[in-house]
């Protein structure tokens, strides 16, 4: 093996925590390939080997990193990377001297801070670095002290709103009145400040901390309001399961005793919504986890659901949201905002939104129609109505807002990461109508407008969706992108003032056959045969059209996956083109070609297919709806010593488009599957066995996974 394809398998192994495999897997390899850079590997997976149990015995794996780590000195000790390993194994052998020494060193890698933070504190407190690491009383004393200083430095009114900490005898009298001992955490909380001064909020829109005597306010009302609506009985009622989505880790209930509140939500003609600690965690659920609980009279739309792993992670968050400005004080609301999260609606601002109506008027059409979008929680979508006239006589649909939306492309992709979907309908089609078989062209602007944003990926020419079922109306059962032109036959890009380029691409529905066509060889060849068979260009769309691949079926090759390397993992992809572009990096890294796959070429022409696999679990909860084990009985034995069973485990996977399966989403299908389940050491895909068939058909797969 290369040095590279050393890195990549230790890579995967490292994003499991399968430390012990990696640590074996190195000291069997030969003197030649103990590289520096594989031992400096080595040397890490020792730190990790302590860090997934922490104890004094284990301490003889950092002294042995720190061998390694020695040993690598002359080579790349002026690294940063080297000097943050051989300072965190110092830190943890509590080498305050020699961990500051190495962690100064590294000031820019992820984690450096937080050590060095730990070393000041371990300073200023007179301290041992394993005291300051586990935080003082209750393990989140120093982390309030933290919190408290953070709101002095960035948000002083807030920091004065805290309410005054709780004596010892309230926090007691308290926890008599609940009738259950109370966590160190909880009180360090209220020892700290119990609460705060006045109403109003503290973060975001009516967010705001609760004393001792609000938290009891606070479960007496939820009781009420569920006695109200739920009657006597409402502790027998449940959320419905399809809507319950923490099984496991949260108790499926609508209140419980043991959830205690310390923040609630209130907003005027909205329910009310609390931030809680869970003391009650279900089996697979964190003691002192934080849950959301906002009650309401629809169990559909109750919800109870997991937020954080404890007051810790709580803080942590905050303290950082405020430092690095996500969130920050607010003089006209006079509470703290929340500026940014993980994903913000993307929308035109009123220069970009003009520019691109201007240049739809002058290079596609002049539109006097514009369906609106009511709601707009992500991107705002209108819809353009270019209608017929004498030189074009079709309605031509342009999407408007898709485009402020900035998709996730891949490195090498040339084209713009910013797209509006067009189609073209005879001009005697009725756009207004809401009935399926009128309205689809609609709905299927809106899906793929949105598509990018829910699977994390991108729609370019040549792209082809699936729509399931046919469309009402008609036999297509696929949508392909192909290029808008211009009125002057010129590629449709719009150039906007902030200095984005939105390409338009036209939407040209499938047959089947067409799309599998297309699949086995590309757009480019399906596009000629529409050019052969006379299709008018650009397409209009005509439920009658000729079905240009008529007589198509796509050769059937079920080794197509052989010369793929793949590792699991428990990234779970939500779009195939995301899939593929991490197939082709890991491949490339690898140093394995696919020049000769074909991703799209089908491997299997039946609409499912099983597969069998091994993997540990706890229990059932662990597996999708689509599978079952093949020991039914297996759960009735005993655990290993880790509590886990290795189980054969069964599933059913569904095409795409209901007809065959592609070999990449095979693959990716395959994956996702397996993504939240441990497969121990054997993450490597090593292609698959075929077991046989069942009586429709159905290939019976056995996916062999190596070391």
């Amino acid at each position: 093996m290369t040095e590279q394809q050393i890195l990549k398998k230790i890579d995967k192994w490292n994003e499991d925590d399968h430390i012990q495999a990696i640590i074996d897997f190195i000291e069997k390899l030969p003197d030649e390939s103990k590289t520096t850079e594989v031992l400096s590997e080595l040397g890490r997976a020792y730190n990790n080997l302590y860090w997934l149990d922490p104890s004094e015995e284990n301490e003889k794996y950092l002294r042995r990193a720190v061998e390694v780590f020695k040993y690598l000195e002359e080579e790349i000790g002026d690294t940063e990377s080297w000097n943050y390993r051989i300072g965190y194994s110092y830190f943890y052998l509590n080498d305050i001297d020699n961990a500051r020494k190495y962690l100064e060193r590294a000031p820019s890698l992820s984690g450096t801070q937080e050590l060095l933070h730990y070393i000041a504190l371990a300073d200023e407190k007179g301290i041992s670095l394993r005291e300051a690491v586990k935080g003082g009383r209750g393990e989140v004393e120093y982390i309030l002290e933290d919190f408290v200083k953070t709101l002095k430095e960035y948000a002083p009114p807030m920091a004065s709103r805290l309410g005054a900490p709780a004596t010892e005898q309230q926090i007691e009298r308290f926890e008599q009145r609940l009738g259950f001992e109370l966590p160190e955490e909880f009180k360090q909380l209220h020892r700290t400040f119990s609460g705060q001064q006045g109403d109003g909020p503290f973060f975001g829109v009516g967010q705001r901390f609760l004393n001792l005597d609000q938290i009891e306010e606070a479960q007496r009302n939820i009781v009420a309001f569920l006695e109200n609506h739920f009657g006597g009985d409402w502790q027998t009622k449940q959320i419905p399961e399809e809507e319950f989505v923490d099984e496991g880790e949260v108790k499926n209930q609508l209140f419980n005793r043991k959830w205690v509140p310390f923040m609630m939500q209130h907003i005027e003609g909205e329910k009310d919504s609390y931030l809680c600690f869970d003391f009650d965690n279900d089996e697979d659920g964190i003691f002192g986890q934080l849950i959301g609980v906002t009650p309401h009279e629809n169990l559909e739309e109750y919800d109870v659901s997991f937020v954080f792993a404890g007051l810790f992670q709580w803080l942590s968050a905050t303290i950082e949201g405020i430092e690095t400005g996500r969130m920050a004080y607010s003089e006209q609301k006079d509470a703290i905002e929340f500026l940014s999260s993980n994903f913000e609606p993307a929308y035109y601002d009123e220069q970009e939104r003009e520019a691109l109506e201007t240049y739809i008027k002058e290079n596609i059409g002049e539109f006097d129609e514009v369906f609106h979008e009511l709601v707009s929680p992500d991107i705002h979508c209108d819809i353009y109505i270019v209608k017929p006239t004498p030189e074009r006589n079709y309605y031509t649909l342009v999407t408007g807002g898709m485009g402020a939306y900035h998709m996730n492309i891949p490195e090498d992709f040339s084209g713009s990461p910013f797209a509006e979907m067009v189609i073209h309908l005879p001009a005697t089609w009725n756009i207004k109508s809401e009935e399926e078989k009128d309205y689809w062209p609609i709905r299927w602007l809106k899906i793929l407008s949105r598509l990018p944003i829910e699977q994390d990926t991108f729609l370019a020419w040549g792209h082809t969706v699936p729509t399931g079922e046919p469309l009402e109306g008609t036999k297509f059962t696929c949508m392909l992108l192909i290029g808008t032109d211009d009125k002057q036959g010129e590629e449709a890009i719009a150039k906007l003032p902030t200095g984005k380029e939105v390409n338009f691409y036209t939407i040209v529905p499938l047959y089947e056959q067409e799309m599998l066509y297309k699949l086995e060889n590309d757009s480019s060849a399906l596009l000629e045969l529409f050019s052969e068979k006379d299709i008018p260009y650009p397409p209009v769309v005509d439920v009658n059209r000729p079905n240009v691949c008529q007589d198509y079926a796509p050769m059937q090759n079920t080794s197509l996956l052989d010369q793929v390397y793949w590792a699991f993992t428990q990234e779970h992809f939500p779009g195939l083109m995301i899939f593929w572009e991490a197939v082709k990096d890991y491949n490339s890294d690898m140093e394995n070609s696919l020049n000769n796959f074909n991703p799209f070429g089908t491997i299997f022409k039946t609409p499912k297919v099983k597969i069998m696999y091994e993997a540990w679990i706890k229990s059932k909860r662990e597996l999708h709806d689509f599978e079952i084990l093949a020991n039914e009985h297996l759960l009735e034995g005993e655990p290993d010593a880790n509590g886990l069973y290795q189980a054969l485990i069964v599933s059913e996977l569904f095409s795409g488009d209901g007809a065959s399966f592609g070999a990449l989403e095979l693959l990716w299908l395959i994956h996702n599957t397996l993504a939240n389940k441990d497969l121990g050491d054997h993450i490597f895909f090593e292609g698959f066995d075929i077991e046989g068939y069942e009586e429709d058909g159905t290939p019976v797969l056995f996916i062999n996974c190596g070391s």
